[in-house]
């Protein structure tokens, strides 16, 4: 599917379609409305406008300033509007909301998400993190409103931000070990950048919580071992500058020096922070794994799913299991040991993004918030393989779950269900439906054989069980 679907869905409105002023707006098909936007590379591209509902353009001054540079950079920008919470303002009635949203939608030179469409919005919602800060505008993945604000003419449109490698070249890290160069990083080391300072409360109190988490994830994962976090500080003065470094000495901390005051003010622009404590995880081409890592860190403290970028299936988790209270998971359970874990991503994955890609789902990610973008009353309709028979069946929103043995989350949904210590172990638990199913106790796990138990199971011809309702033990 292509990307454009799965950021909006199938049909977008237009909002200076004729009628509109009517009341009557025209639905476009996105992959029509987007036809010319790019993903990457040179070309046009889509600005996702986040705003309230029923903002007057003489209170939404972002607004206005947006649509003044969006005519001025036309048509290298297409705009898609996401209108949040659109009872604001208006009586507690659909009539009344949706007029509200019509109302601040007329006349707009550009597309929107439909009304109606409420999943769209919670899941651009959670994968922009858009908690604060609305209005805003993101240009693929970055919030830029600042930079549109600094531009009125939309002359450094679409305001890249500096490369990584640009403002860190020839920056000696200070570290317990000595300076150490940015480029003279290991190619294969995931980096952790942590801005801060000790002027924050909060800051203190999350920095024992993230070097705990960096070490049990150095430990625990071979691939993670060289894992550097970066310190990158907003201190006032070169004595409280010394009290944050000393803060994250633990883990062998490298910090952006003190002296070097261009890239400590450049590097929140060039990884979107717009505040502190903030986590942002890279590779080592300098691309965003996350953006939001203290969140992700505040529902997985030991750092089970680190680096928390966005895949189809995830180690589980306490809040998780959680989540598996309103939603079906496939789970399969494995020994704590490297190899097994990346044997379950290597058989589950296939699986996890057909599902996501026939259901034209976003990959979940490890969002923290148990009120994510998984709507509890939609079901969706799965075509099973090709070369599958079974007929298609609906369904709520299924997880694909690793269950490390021995993990406090894995024991407890052992022996919550019942399931013996047998490992590897596939199942598929519906809590909702109160049954689950379990592959046969011999049967190789491949990739193929855990596609054909997917689909038994989606298409409801696998050899189900009753499972006691789920309760608070989990």
């Amino acid at each position: 599917m292509d990307w454009r679907e799965k950021l909006f869905g199938k049909v977008l409105v237009k909002c200076d379609s004729p009628g509109t002023q009517n009341g009557q707006f025209e639905n476009v098909p996105t992959m029509q409305a987007l036809a010319d936007c790019v993903e990457e590379g040179e070309g046009p591209v889509c600005g996702i406008y986040f705003s309230f509902a029923n903002i007057s353009d003489a209170s939404d001054d972002f607004g206005v300033r947006l649509e003044e540079v969006y005519k001025k950079v036309q048509p290298r920008l297409k705009v898609v509007q996401v209108v949040l919470w659109a009872h604001v303002g208006t009586p507690e009635g659909p009539v009344e909301r949706e007029a509200g949203f019509r109302r601040s939608l007329t006349g707009k030179p550009w597309f929107a998400v439909p009304f109606h469409d409420v999943d769209t919005k919670r899941r651009l919602t959670q994968k922009y993190s858009i908690a604060v800060g609305v209005p805003t505008l993101v240009i693929r993945g970055r919030a830029v409103r600042d930079a549109l604000l600094a531009d009125p003419l939309g002359d450094r449109f679409p305001w890249p931000a500096p490369p990584l490698h640009e403002v860190l070249r020839g920056v000696q890290l200070q570290g317990p070990g000595g300076n150490k160069l940015y480029e003279d990083l290991p190619v294969d080391a995931v980096r952790v950048f942590y801005f801060a300072a000790h002027w924050c409360p909060p800051c203190r109190s999350f920095a024992p919580s993230l070097c705990a988490a960096l070490a049990a994830v150095r430990k625990r994962r071979a691939r993670y071992a060289n894992t550097q976090l970066i310190l990158v500080s907003s201190d006032r003065s070169e004595q409280s500058y010394n009290r944050t470094v000393q803060s994250v000495s633990s883990v062998g901390a490298l910090a952006v020096p003190w002296s070097g005051s261009e890239p400590r003010q450049s590097l929140p622009v060039a990884l979107g922070v717009g505040g502190i404590p903030a986590l942002v995880i890279t590779d080592g081409s300098g691309k965003v794994l996350t953006a939001n890592g203290r969140q992700h860190l505040a529902g997985d403290p030991l750092g089970l799913n680190f680096p928390w970028a966005q895949r189809p299936v995830a180690v589980l988790t306490e809040q998780a299991l959680l989540k598996m209270a309103r939603h079906p998971a496939v789970v399969l359970f494995v020994d704590d040991e490297d190899s097994e874990i990346e044997f379950a991503e290597s058989v589950l994955a296939p699986s996890a993004e057909s599902y996501y890609e026939e259901c034209s789902i976003q990959y979940p990610g490890f969002c923290p918030y148990q009120n994510s973008s998984d709507d509890e009353t939609m079901d969706f309709d799965y075509p099973t393989s090709r070369h599958s028979r079974m007929k298609k069946k609906s369904f709520k929103h299924v997880m694909f779950y690793i269950g490390i043995d021995s993990t406090d989350s894995a024991d407890m949904l052992r022996e919550h269900i019942g399931l013996d210590d047998a490992v590897p172990l596939l199942t598929a638990i519906d809590f909702p439906k109160q049954k689950l199913v379990t592959m046969k106790y011999g049967d190789e796990i491949t990739t193929d054989s855990v596609q054909n138990f997917v689909d038994a199971y989606l298409s409801g011809n696998a050899d189900f069980k009753p499972l006691k309702p789920y309760s608070e033990k989990c």
